[in-house]
């Protein structure tokens, strides 16, 4: 069924929230594709239309960026320096996607966007390539984290698995305090509602996941009721302490 729900919910530490949903929408396949690891990271992927194997791209893609965060935290220089973790994250994972081609089957190439965050010592570290969104919700107003990898007709200019070299994400850091909401969520979500919409939706939500998880899938629907057709999905990240 195309426009079943998939719903996610789990909580995290004391002072984290975490929900997510998805909604396939009327695409043949979700391409769309997340990942909480260790209640610190995630990753929001969705496979680059136009291209094959975007379902194979999104999932390829949230695994090896979970990998890669297990694997350089252990070396003391990138844990020390944020960024720098961010970018050898995007870097293995573009080369793991670029190599896949390779493989027999996947001549025909893929690609994906992503996003990445890393929630530690109160502070929110975001990389991104494509044109998935972050959001922060603050008092009640809302600021974009992000800038789209698209040009004015809307083609992404920028892709993981696209190219060997160079690949090199937008990052931007910042303090996430107790009460704040930080919203990641791919393009058939974002170009579909505004920011009004967000904090109405996220207003009253405080303990509880089951709040926020309500609130991700009216977030979808109020998509859907925009004329959403595409592969949606929406996490949020909510600080109580």
């Amino acid at each position: 069924m195309k426009d079943s729900l998939f719903l996610h919910q789990r909580p995290l530490p004391p002072s984290i929230i975490f929900a997510a949903a998805q909604l396939q929408g009327t695409r043949e396949t979700q391409e769309d594709y997340f990942v909480n690891y260790n209640d610190e990271c995630f990753v929001v992927c969705d496979g680059v239309g136009g291209l094959p194997h975007g379902e194979v791209a999104s999932k390829l893609a949230c695994d090896t960026a979970v990998w890669a965060y297990k694997l350089v935290r252990q070396r003391r220089t990138y844990w020390k320096d944020r960024k720098l973790f961010l970018k050898r994250i995007f870097r293995t994972t573009n080369i793991t996607l670029w190599q896949k081609q390779r493989e027999e089957g996947f001549e025909g190439g893929m690609a994906t966007t992503m996003l990445v965050c890393i929630v530690l010592d109160r502070r929110f570290y975001i990389g991104n390539v494509g044109d998935s969104s972050a959001f922060l919700v603050r008092n009640g107003s809302t600021t974009k984290l992000t800038m789209e990898d698209s040009d004015s007709s809307g083609n992404l200019t920028k892709s993981v698995g696209m190219d060997r070299y160079g690949l090199a994400p937008s990052i931007v850091t910042g303090d996430f305090r107790s009460g704040d909401c930080l919203m990641f969520m791919t393009d058939g979500v974002s170009r579909a509602i505004d920011s009004v919409k967000y904090v109405e939706l996220l207003t009253g939500v405080e303990k509880s996941a089951i709040q926020l998880s309500d609130v991700a899938v009216a977030m979808l629907h109020s998509a859907q009721e925009q004329g959403a057709t595409d592969n949606m999905t929406v996490c949020l990240v909510k600080s109580d302490g």
